[in-house]
């Protein structure tokens, strides 16, 4: 969106300068070709006027006039004083010196409220100078011509050699200085298609980032690794292959990790195997005894490591649950066993999981609040519920025991963490059981929160977002 802004505030940039551009030169050949076409004309008047009777010079100007030129002929100049100006100097080139006594010529541009105020108070005050009858017929024919809009552009005053002022204003349709209807609306046009040819250029360049955030999403919800195909635009490639590198760096990683467990396990299975058979021939007694329940408790912390280590999320593929059924299932097995334990759940929820390891986070959090959610009387109430918030899975599990404390929030989570009255699971002897749950809500990008009532009991909290 803001790579789409930039482009759009560039462009409507660009057309702006190029538009006062193109209008400005526009502008200057209009002034250029009103300039040269009045001069040429005024230039062939006056020697039209030089070359016939005096008494036809009010007819000949009269039909020289037309749409945006204006003449007169009298005895004073509207232009009063004399004007140095390069536009005089330009006409004084168009006309031989023996043709006039003086030129005085200036230009100007006039906003249409005053243009014929101005205009008919020079034909006004050069009515009143007029000495031939005939001019009251020119000036009927210059009202009917100045009514349209013009923009003024040159006026001027040239003593002929008969002393007599030749008056003249030259004008440009003002409609001639804004730029044609057509003309915008190709302008629009070619803008709209521009920016469309950009807007799609711009997308497809930076499709290979979109798949790029989808692959990068399911690498870290669900352990997905698949190369990118390394295509698109120059500046992106490296990106992309430094991710399928890293993709590939880290599925040998985990393969190799699962190889060395593998090797792990049967290496220390095998002794411990062979410890416990060498006990069976030993006599009985208490250290006996004592021995096997320490052999014990070494597979107990093996398979607790190694569950933990192995993370059987992996293992399985992600499927779309049920989870008010699950849920419902699981309560009920825990019912038959005579727990008392609430399902709250007012709607369906269907989420993105891993089947078996997420049963098994529900289940080791609520053997968790059997063994030590007792409340004062050694019962175990357990309340699980379950809601939709902004797109996001919101589980709690809450009990009736004594809680934790808030300082030891992050430390149960820990592995080998063991706490006093911790909330941890069957394998509350190796401290792993909470930790376990921990790095599979991980796995699923969600979190885990502890937080104790006010009625007495811990609540543990699940987020998981909607994948």
């Amino acid at each position: 969106m803001q790579i789409s802004l930039i482009m759009l505030l560039g462009v409507l940039l660009i057309l702006s300068v190029c538009i006062q551009l193109y209008s400005d030169d526009r502008q200057r050949a209009l002034d250029f070709v009103s300039s040269d076409s009045t001069f040429e004309r005024v230039s062939s008047l006056i020697a039209i006027l030089g070359d016939t009777p005096s008494n036809l010079h009010n007819d000949i100007i009269s039909a020289s006039q037309g749409r945006g030129f204006y003449l007169s002929l009298g005895a004073k100049p509207v232009i009063e004083s004399a004007v140095e100006s390069p536009l005089t100097l330009k006409l004084k080139g168009f006309i031989p010196d023996a043709q006039f006594k003086d030129i005085r010529v200036v230009a100007s541009s006039l906003k249409h409220n005053y243009k014929e105020r101005d205009i008919r108070r020079q034909q006004e005050k050069q009515d009143r100078l007029q000495e031939e009858t005939d001019n009251s017929k020119k000036q009927e024919k210059y009202d009917r011509i100045k009514r349209t809009r013009y923009n003024v552009k040159l006026t001027g005053s040239i003593q002929l050699a008969d002393h007599s002022w030749l008056n003249f204003s030259s004008a440009i349709d003002e409609q001639a200085d804004n730029l044609p209807l057509q003309t915008v609306l190709l302008i629009i046009i070619s803008t709209i298609l521009i920016l469309s040819t950009m807007a799609w250029t711009v997308k497809r360049a930076l499709k290979p980032i979109e798949i790029l955030a989808i692959v990068a999403k399911k690498v870290g919800n669900e352990r997905y690794f698949n190369n990118i195909p390394e295509v698109g635009p120059s500046e992106v490639l490296p990106a992309i292959s430094a991710f399928n590198q890293m993709q590939t760096n880290l599925s040998d990683f985990i393969d190799d990790r699962d190889k060395m467990l593998a090797t792990i396990s049967h290496d220390l299975r095998t002794p411990i195997t062979s410890l416990r058979l060498r006990l069976e021939f030993i006599e009985a007694s208490e250290d006996k005894s004592r021995m096997l329940e320490t052999v014990n408790q070494m597979e107990k912390m093996l398979k607790a490591t190694l569950d933990f280590a192995k993370d059987d999320a992996q293992k399985e593929n992600k499927q779309d649950l049920e989870l008010v059924s699950l849920m419902s299932t699981i309560c009920d097995e825990y019912r038959d066993r005579g727990i008392d334990i609430q399902l709250k759940s007012a709607e369906k929820l269907i989420f993105r999981l891993w089947p078996t390891a997420f049963r098994r986070v529900i289940e080791n959090l609520i053997n968790n609040s059997i063994a030590y959610g007792k409340d004062e009387q050694g019962e175990v109430h357990i309340t699980v519920a379950m809601r939709k918030h902004v797109g996001n899975l919101i589980l709690s599990i809450s009990d009736t025991g004594s809680g934790i404390e808030e300082s030891l929030f992050e430390e149960v989570i820990k592995p080998f963490v063991r706490l006093d009255k911790a909330r941890d699971t069957q394998d509350s002897s190796v401290g792993l059981g909470l930790a376990i749950s921990h790095s599979i809500i991980q796995a699923h990008a969600g979190r885990i929160s502890f937080s104790n009532l006010k009625t007495g009991g811990l609540k543990v909290e699940i987020t998981l977002p909607t994948t």
